[in-house]
């Protein structure tokens, strides 16, 4: 009975751990070429304190050139920001707003939570610029160590 018990306690941890590893490895994919130069960008930005390029990305999403970007078009400002900033150095060609799908959905999901905007919303520059700010800080706080060393790598 005793042997069961132990054999028992090893299938649930080693469940467990497998289920941890799997998290661990999704939440790592998540970290790719992209997403670094994104976050790192404007962790760079932010101690220069020019975000000319971000405005710059903004105003090339906005296709109708109205001043405005949809919060789920967030992803169309973040693939803008990558092929003005990192396509020419990146050896990797333009980025498409597949590259960014997953910061564009969190960034969504983020505003949705703390403002309570839709994705519908039409933001201006200055409120993404600002929920950029905050987006950043908790992905930093998430995955800090992992831009940390993929940035050395990419």
């Amino acid at each position: 009975r005793m042997a069961m018990v132990r054999s028992m306690h090893t299938a649930l941890l080693s469940l467990f751990l497998a289920a941890f590893w799997h998290q661990e490895c999704m939440a790592a994919s998540k970290v790719d070429h992209h997403t670094v130069k994104m976050h790192t960008s404007f962790l760079k930005n932010r101690k220069e304190g020019d975000f000319s390029d971000w405005e710059a990305a903004f105003q090339a999403a906005d296709h109708d050139n109205n001043g405005l970007v949809a919060v789920h078009e967030a992803s169309r400002v973040f693939k803008e920001h990558y092929n003005l900033v990192h396509k020419e150095t990146s050896g990797r060609g333009a980025a498409s707003e597949i590259h960014y799908m997953d910061d564009g959905s969190e960034f969504a999901r983020m505003v949705s939570d703390m403002m309570g905007w839709d994705g519908q919303k039409l933001m201006t520059y200055p409120e993404f610029e600002e929920q950029l700010h905050v987006y950043v800080d908790l992905k930093h706080k998430e995955r800090g160590s992992l831009y940390d060393m993929a940035a050395q790598i990419f």
